[in-house]
């Protein structure tokens, strides 16, 4: 059973996503994700919730997470692993309420699920260099 925070990291990633690839703002896309599924409104709620702070912070977050890169361009990365580290660093820094462990777990498995192969690994090793870096690990 996919639980309403999962739900509304999906529909956050997703909404993300488009705006990584220059189609759609990813509030556009959020819109129209919602109007076209049956969503609950939690997981609606909290997915805007992540896509209004990554939006309002978005170049901040990339400078972050652009910082912990190894071996490895930003222009290089996938557009699904750029809107999966994009919303999991937003949840990490202005999302306090939610442990950091569940954020790095949920990430990783929306990796696995939504991305390459290789990148739960990627978005977990990355992820924790970024959280134990900020002290939340």
């Amino acid at each position: 059973m996919v639980t309403k925070r999962r739900l509304g990291r999906i529909l956050a990633v997703q909404s993300l996503y488009p705006s990584r690839i220059n189609v759609a703002s990813s509030v556009e896309a959020l819109h129209n994700l919602v109007k076209a599924g049956k969503y609950d409104e939690k997981s609606v709620e909290f997915a805007t919730r992540l896509v209004g702070s990554l939006t309002d912070h978005l170049k901040e977050i990339d400078e972050l997470i652009m910082k912990f890169i190894e071996n490895w361009e930003w222009d290089r990365v996938c557009a699904m692993d750029k809107a999966i580290l994009g919303i999991a660093v937003t949840e990490l820094l202005y999302f306090p309420e939610n442990p950091p462990k569940v954020i790095i777990d949920e990430a990783i498995e929306i990796a696995k699920e939504y991305s390459t192969e290789k990148s739960g690994q990627f978005v977990n090793g990355l992820l924790d260099r970024i959280a134990r870096e900020k002290g939340f690990l």
